[in-house]
């Protein structure tokens, strides 16, 4: 006994010290570690530059080599066998997690995909249905799940399309052999507009796919060897990243100067301008993931591969390595062993039994605080963690005191019902369908939606489910976990809407309206837009000062929404000016609801102010329309407006 009190001394004493002189060590030198991209050094990456540059990463202990593409090595094959630390990589990281590689995603950057299809406008290709017959170009099943869910989406199979090998080169439209070539829109069309050849751009954006593009990721090893490095790299990145976007002129000077890039400042500013449309870091934090999607991308894989068809994601998102797993303490096990060794000692060597009983009275004071501490350890998940779990009836066993503060249902109220008691009307049946059929298939499912609390108000959750079994691998039921995203949906609205009159502002009117031209295109559906403002504004804020200008351009929103149909959006353009979009409405029809709403506004009394007149601009889409096209020409028809009198309605010149 007194050799094994020995020797838990020495070991305690070497635990001690190589903890206080590791900690030591890492104090005093930076972590060297490498990042792999997956292309040559241009914008696409600036957050890392920046990270690099502004000391981020040295502020985290790490000290940080970027490295190029490797035309022989692949970002994940330089991660899986340990040339580099982390990586840049798309959706094809999704691919190789189901193939059983062991790759970790740490952030998505690319909240949109840049990846589309290139074809030159004299080839008169509006449609992915234009493209049967035709010679694409991309790397299949390697990086493409967003195009190629935009053809099965459109009902276009391998049959119907000539594939051509990825060749990578610029110019790849130019030699009258490819009619439609993948490419990245934040870098590819630059080179064409150069050269004043004319595109159209296919983005499976436009028809509803909407995927991840460029993420940051590294190995499962490293989540379990050094997950603190991990999410040291991670943090400092996105900090990179958010100081890029705020100062890309700074980053397009580091590589210029320092990382001999191979593009041009020119490029490189247009690469800036369209790699913020694709991160949007002003509605979405950067770095954001949602499951759901990562799900999205993987069904896409396993339809073309069979032999990955039952393979899972588990694993692929950082998080799911953070939490350690619960396991008993070697000590316990121990003890256990010693005790039951020395019970069937006891019963000949009384002296020994003594002294076990002293060692079992230790070692059950420790088994003591040890539970004692994994019961605070419960008892604040359960007040901070919004956790559930249902048995195979759907039936719910189990409720966190954060759940019952979240739906603002006492715990004991919870037992025994169903999670059909927070279903919000405005969330879609087919949500919570999914949701109970991917339990009950074994696979796990996440998502984010609305629900209700007992008194009626809403809160949005980001949920993930995961599945129970019992000992014999049957279904048991299911525990959920939910974060509680109410804030962060309300910072969305808030950034898409004009504080002063609550319409939608700029911002969701470019987007809105991107939509709706594509859309129109899509279906061959007319469409128009309205650009109006108040007539000599300035003097009603000159003559009653800018709060009752401020009242005008409220009770002129009110006005105008009550005299538009549900289908047309109104938001305010800026300053005194507004815009309507008219879906499935041609140049005539526009014309008249133009005059009429000219007429409610011209005979209305605004409070104190009397009667105000507005003119208005009209055009009506074209086929190759882009936003800006339609913007200018509907400002040119107000400018006339103004030009012939004011109070009027100008239609776009007939070309």
């Amino acid at each position: 006994m007194r050799g094994l009190d020995r020797t838990w001394c020495v070991a305690a004493a070497v635990f001690i010290t190589l903890l206080v002189f590791g900690q030591t060590g890492n104090a005093l030198s930076a972590e060297k570690v490498v990042l792999r991209l997956n292309w040559y050094h241009q914008f696409q990456f600036a957050g890392y530059y920046a990270a690099k540059e502004k000391g981020f990463y040295a502020e985290e202990d790490l000290d940080v080599d970027i490295l190029e593409h490797d035309p022989a090595e692949s970002p994940i094959d330089s991660i899986l066998r340990g040339n580099a630390d982390f990586g840049v990589s798309d959706t094809n990281l999704i691919l190789h997690r189901l193939r059983g590689e062991p790759v970790v995603v740490l952030a998505a950057i690319f909240q949109h995909s840049p990846l589309v299809l290139l074809t030159r406008a004299e080839d008169n290709i509006h449609d992915p249905e234009d493209l049967r017959g035709k010679r694409v170009m991309r790397q299949r099943n390697v990086n493409d799940a967003a195009i190629t869910a935009l053809f099965q989406q459109e009902g276009i199979v391998d049959s119907d399309i000539i594939h051509l090998p990825q060749n990578f080169r610029d110019d790849a439209l130019l030699d009258g052999k490819t009619d439609a070539v993948a490419a990245y829109q934040t870098i590819h069309p630059f080179y064409y507009e150069n050269r004043d050849v004319s595109l159209r751009i296919l983005n499976p954006l436009n028809y509803g796919i909407d995927f991840y593009g460029d993420m940051l990721f590294t190995s499962a090893a490293m989540m379990r060897d050094r997950p603190n490095i991990a999410q040291r790299f991670r943090r400092a990145s996105i900090r990179g990243w958010k100081y890029a976007l705020e100062n890309p002129a700074k980053v397009i000077d580091w590589l210029i100067k320092q990382y001999d890039t191979r593009n041009s400042r020119d490029h490189l500013q247009f690469e800036a301008r369209i790699t913020r449309r694709m991160i949007l870091p002003k509605l979405i934090e950067v770095g954001h993931m949602n499951r759901e999607r990562f799900n999205e991308i993987a069904a896409i894989y396993r339809t073309q591969q069979p032999e990955i068809a039952d393979a899972t994601l588990t694993g692929i998102d950082y998080r799911d390595h953070l939490i350690p797993p619960r396991k008993i303490p070697d000590w316990a096990r121990w003890v256990t062993g010693v005790a039951a060794g020395l019970a069937l000692l006891s019963l000949g060597l009384l002296l020994i039994a003594r002294n076990l009983r002293r060692r079992v009275a230790e070692r059950t004071s420790e088994l003591r605080d040890a539970r004692d501490v994994l019961q605070r350890q419960l008892d604040i998940i359960d007040r901070h963690v919004i956790m559930s779990r249902a048995d195979a009836n759907g039936i719910i066993t189990y409720a966190s005191d954060a759940f019952a503060k979240i739906s603002k249902y006492p715990k004991e109220e919870l037992i025994g019902q169903t999670h059909a008691l927070f279903s919000h009307p405005d969330t879609p049946r087919e949500i919570y369908r999914e949701l109970r059929n991917a339990s009950l298939a074994g696979k796990s499912w996440s998502g984010e939606f609305m629900s209700q609390a007992k008194d009626g108000s809403a809160y949005w959750v980001d949920i993930t489910v995961e599945p129970d079994f019992d000992s014999d691998g049957n279904y048991a039921g299911f525990t959920s976990l939910r974060y509680d995203i109410s804030d962060k949906k309300h910072i969305e609205v808030l950034s898409e809407t004009d504080r002063l009159t609550g319409l939608p502002n700029r911002l969701k009117l470019d987007e809105t309206f991107e939509h709706e031209i594509a859309r129109a295109k899509r279906y061959g559906h007319p469409l128009s837009v309205i650009i109006f403002d108040i007539d000599h504004f300035k003097q009603v804020n000159d003559s009653h000062g800018h709060q009752k200008g401020d009242e005008v351009l409220v009770g002129l929103s009110w006005l105008i929404q009550a005299h538009i149909r549900s289908a047309d959006i109104l938001g305010r353009w800026g300053g005194e000016e507004f815009m309507i979009v008219c879906p499935e409405t041609n140049l005539e029809g526009a014309g008249v609801f133009a005059e009429h709403l000219r007429d409610a506004v011209a005979t209305h009394d605004f409070a104190e102010i009397g009667h105000l007149a507005a003119s208005f601009g009209v055009t009506e889409m074209r086929p190759d329309d882009s936003e800006d096209d339609m913007i200018h020409r509907a400002d040119a028809a107000l400018y006339r407006a103004k030009q012939d009198g004011r109070n009027r309605v100008a239609l776009e010149a007939v070309a």
